[in-house]
C-alpha cells in the first residue's frame, strides 16, 4: 500500500495494522509498537505528520488498554 505524505492516516487505519502485525509477527504489542516506529515511521516519530503520529499512539494506547483486561 502507498502511503501519501499529505493525508492524515486514521486511528482505524493503525487499529488494523497492529492487528496485522500482531498476528505476522510476535504477539507482543510493545514489541509491536517498536516494529512499526522503526519500519513504518522509519525511526522518525512525525515522518507522515503529528496528527498521524498522533493517531498511531492512540490506536496503540487503545490496543495496550484492551490487552490489559
Amino acid at each position: 500500500m502507498t502511503v501519501n505524505h499529505s493525508s492524515v492516516l486514521s486511528v482505524g487505519y493503525f487499529d488494523a495494522y497492529f492487528k496485522l502485525a500482531l498476528a505476522s509477527r510476535e504477539p507482543v504489542v510493545e514489541k509491536t509498537k517498536e516494529f512499526i516506529e522503526a519500519n513504518f515511521f522509519k525511526g522518525e516519530a512525525f515522518y507522515y505528520g503529528e496528527q498521524t503520529y498522533r493517531n498511531f499512539m492512540t490506536a496503540f494506547n487503545k490496543l495496550k488498554g484492551a490487552t490489559k483486561k
